[in-house]
């Protein structure tokens, strides 16, 4: 089946021509993903909601390999001069674990989370113009937080709250699992080719 995107705006939270101008940008981005991906049967609903990253207005998840869930927060300082760059960005990021999750799954390990992560992070390359998002360049030592995690990897009672939106009790800076998952991942691709929609 193919896949549906849907502005849920009953509300009113978004303008008119706000609404709009998301729904062009957003299918626009859903179009080119799921050509990349070989992505179908995959619905992505977009709602205004106050729980986002602070740093952007926008959150994504994808919580099953059928559905993508995006929230914008107009109110958002953030958000008018940076939407039209990270509401793309999200999509190929949710887009790409949704593809994952029609595979070999997002994992449950450390190891896999930030081979899952660092994946989604490095398809969103071409919706940024081929800068890495914000969030995989945290100025974390990245040697250190490798000699971390390396007992970690194989399992799957790591925190993912700690690792990736960051901890002071645990002394984990803000995204420090996904500079580390981008990382890990850079280094693969440049190693053996392809990119992020071939190795999904």
């Amino acid at each position: 089946m193919p896949n549906a995107l849907h502005v849920m705006n009953a509300g009113g939270h978004l303008s008119p021509i706000l609404e709009n101008e998301v729904r062009e940008v957003a299918q626009a981005a859903l179009t080119r993903q799921a050509t990349r991906l070989g992505l179908d049967g995959v619905d992505v609903a977009v709602s205004v909601s106050p729980w986002d990253l602070p740093e952007t207005g926008i959150h994504g998840y994808a919580p099953l390999d059928h559905l993508v869930q995006i929230t914008l927060n107009p109110d958002n300082p953030h958000f008018a001069a940076s939407w039209r760059t990270e509401l793309p960005a999200t999509v190929a990021h949710e887009l790409h674990h949704a593809r994952r999750w029609q595979g070999p799954g997002y994992g449950s390990t450390l190891l896999e989370v930030l081979v899952s992560e660092g994946l989604a992070q490095a398809n969103e390359l071409d919706e940024r113009g081929g800068e890495p998002p914000p969030y995989a360049r945290a100025g974390v030592d990245l040697d250190a937080l490798w000699v971390r995690a390396l007992p970690m990897l194989n399992r799957s009672d790591h925190s993912f709250g700690a690792w990736f939106y960051g901890s002071e009790v645990e002394n984990l800076p803000r995204w420090s699992g996904y500079s580390l998952g981008y990382e890990l991942v850079r280094r693969h691709l440049a190693r053996v080719g392809g990119d992020a929609a071939g190795h999904v």
